[in-house]
């Protein structure tokens, strides 16, 4: 009887054990499936535009079995992936796997085609902050020889003091005089931190050297290289594809004015594993070498109007804007002016991303022309912004190199800087 009931009770445990690797099996298998789903989606693009004299069905960047076709409207797919309400003159595409199963519905924006003069030119950059912007808080030493810090915990890297007591702040000295007017009594602030205006409340106190002070350091305006884009026949341009960050503290700078200067390359640093290189120039803040002005700083470039072309760009020929949906892995060029004039260079787009963790990162490329690589060792700092060709089309700008491999970088859509203006 006991071997009896050993030999049922093994039984049950092999069953239980057999049910068990059954349901992992099926777990494991359906999150394999929602994973290869939400994959293949991510290949696929919400929403495109589409030149109104094409006449063809587009085609993504994808070597999936998946094929496309208008539909008449807008109908549930499989997964609940269904398109978003388009307007009156938009179309619908309907993509389907193995031309069966119905995966997604992408919006088609139909649009005349862009043209557009690919710059590739450096550019000098001169941005004023719309206030003054705090870098750190600083302790200093007293009239008593202790050691303070009035705006600790106060005021953070990164704020921007827009007014003191009512009264507009916009340059360093303006703080310095509104400090030194205050004879130590408390001070309101009006602050903007991470997008909202708030006040606070600060004491200055009094230096060893007699002073009053905040303990601030701060900055009203930051200058820099960079590339332009592109521009328009009415002037309009944008440029470097990523917005300009205050070194410090790393936050996007708000800008209340700024201009672009004709610039002259000194020096490059080459890039180099773990070292990104850097191109270095003399920006010349003449009239005679002013281009234009900055209209917007904003997370994919700098926006504005020109008054002046550059001579570099005199006589250049205008191109179309290509779509991302018509970007092709392979063979494509960059335009820049490392070299001292406006040259083109090849690379090989390795991947296009419809759903870039960031915006500006959406084509992945590598440099593969000889003479880029001797000059600079890849992409360097100050070619942000140098065009992307492919077919005879602006189709991306270069933004960010790869820390590890400087010869590999990422690129924003061309269409998508073009929605800016």
């Amino acid at each position: 009887m006991k071997q009896k009931k050993n030999h049922a009770n093994r039984n049950r445990r092999r069953s239980r054990n057999r049910n068990r690797q059954r349901l992992c099996r099926c777990i494991g298998l359906l999150a394999w499936t929602a994973f290869s789903y939400l994959s293949l989606l991510s290949y696929i693009p919400d929403e495109i535009y589409l030149s109104k004299e094409a006449g063809e069905t587009p085609q993504f960047a994808t070597s999936l079995p998946v094929s496309v076709d208008f539909a008449e409207d807008a109908q549930p797919v499989f997964g609940a992936q269904r398109v978003a309400a388009a307007e009156e003159n938009d179309g619908i595409l309907s993509c389907r796997l193995f031309h069966l199963l119905p995966i997604k519905q992408v919006v088609v924006h139909y649009t005349d085609r862009k043209t557009v003069t690919a710059a590739g030119t450096n550019i000098g950059i001169y941005l004023k902050n719309s206030g003054v912007l705090v870098v750190e808080c600083a302790s200093f030493t007293d009239d008593s020889g202790a050691l303070i810090s009035p705006s600790a915990y106060r005021i953070k890297g990164g704020d921007i003091i827009r007014s003191v007591d009512g009264e507009p702040v916009e340059t360093k000295e303006d703080l310095m005089n509104a400090v030194a007017e205050s004879e130590g009594g408390r001070m309101i602030l009006e602050v903007y931190r991470g997008g909202e205006t708030i006040e606070v409340a600060v004491k200055p106190q009094m230096a060893a050297d007699g002073k009053n002070k905040l303990g601030v350091w701060v900055r009203d305006d930051i200058a820099g290289i960079g590339t332009m884009t592109f521009v328009t026949k009415d002037g309009d341009y944008g440029a470097l594809g990523h917005g300009v960050s205050d070194i410090d503290t790393g936050s996007l700078v708000q800008i209340d004015t700024g201009d672009i200067y004709e610039t002259k390359i000194t020096g490059i640093s080459k890039g180099k594993k773990g070292e990104p290189g850097e191109v270095s120039g003399l920006i010349q803040f003449r009239q005679s070498a002013y281009l234009g002005s900055v209209g917007e700083n904003t997370g994919i470039g700098i926006f504005g109007k020109l008054e002046h072309l550059p001579e570099s760009l005199e006589g250049v020929e205008e191109i179309p804007v290509g779509y991302k949906q018509e970007i092709e892995q392979g063979r494509a060029q960059i335009i820049c002016s490392v070299a001292g004039a406006r040259t083109s260079y090849d690379i090989e787009i390795e991947t296009v991303d419809y759903h870039p963790r960031e915006e500006n990162k959406g084509i992945r490329y590598r440099v593969v022309d000889e003479r880029l690589l001797a000059e600079t060792g890849g992409i360097v700092q100050g070619m942000s912004g140098s065009p992307i060709i492919q077919n005879g089309r602006l189709i991306g700008a270069v933004t960010h190199v790869f820390v590890d491999d400087p010869t590999r970088g990422y690129g924003i859509f061309a269409e998508r800087m073009l929605d800016e203006l």
